[in-house]
């Protein structure tokens, strides 16, 4: 009569498939987790604050947990190894192609659209001393970096260099604009809904000219704002050191991407 009782040699060859199937699971997608995790930042976001992290606490450790389970499934399973194989080619591929999307940076703001009408002008010399009381307050706080020499005295020579004005505004409407940086829209720009937003109601402006008379009230308008870039403490920009965003018509270039 056959035995009904289990082959006990069979035991240890199984366990030893198993653990064979996990470690081969386990150290390949943990590696493919890896790499694309550590390299691909590296490659589409390296102005990215994470940067390789993204491999070392996520992707690497979770390719890892997602190779234990599979490979213990397909040795529980006894998955032929042909099969086996082409199923974890597959894996890791797939694996890859996702690390790598998230590695790809998202979209970055660009500039603030504001659909607004003038209201009031003046001389950005109205705003000296709100100014200057604005960088005594933050060189008061940044005490260990120097104030570059002679900030205050050179208020009027950025004021002669930078011909503008100072335009009060009442914002009706913005929407955020975004720059596309992934590998197939790099250079594309989207925007968001129109919305009531917390937008400035102050802007410096000298795309029509230097004076006021260039800016008639009640004049209504879609409008590009953004903060121009200072390289000296306190800044040398008109602009920043007003501590002002720079008001100019929407470039042609936007007009399609904002909304109706």
């Amino acid at each position: 009569m056959p035995s009904t009782e289990p082959d006990v040699a069979e035991e240890p060859s199984l366990i030893r498939s198993i653990a064979s199937s996990i470690k081969r699971w386990t150290l390949v997608l943990g590696a493919v987790g890896f790499l694309c995790g550590f390299v691909g930042p590296m490659i589409f976001s390296p102005d990215a604050n994470q940067g390789p992290l993204l491999g070392l606490l996520i992707t690497g450790p979770g390719g890892a947990l997602l190779g234990a389970a599979l490979g213990l499934i397909v040795g529980l399973v006894r998955v032929p190894q042909p099969i086996a194989r082409k199923a974890l080619l597959a894996v890791s591929i797939l694996l890859a192609g996702v690390t790598l999307y998230w590695s790809m940076p998202e979209p970055h703001y660009y500039a603030n659209v504001v659909d607004a009408e003038i209201v009031g002008c003046g001389p950005p010399a109205s705003l000296r001393d709100k100014a200057m009381d604005y960088w005594d307050g933050r060189i008061a706080k940044v005490t260990w970096a120097a104030p570059r020499v002679g900030w205050r005295q050179d208020f009027d020579r950025m004021v002669a260099a930078d011909p503008g004005v100072v335009l009060d505004v009442r914002v009706l409407r913005e929407a955020k604009l975004y720059e596309n940086r992934k590998p197939w829209n790099r250079g594309t720009f989207t925007a968001n809904p129109w919305g009531s937003g917390d937008a400035p109601t102050q802007y410096f402006a000298r795309f029509a000219g230097g004076s006021c008379e260039d800016y008639p009230a009640n004049s209504h308008a879609v409008y590009l704002t953004k903060g121009e870039n200072a390289n000296l403490w306190p800044s040398e920009v008109l602009s920043n050191f007003l501590d002002l965003q720079v008001l100019e018509p929407l470039p042609a270039e936007f007009r399609r991407v904002v909304p109706q």
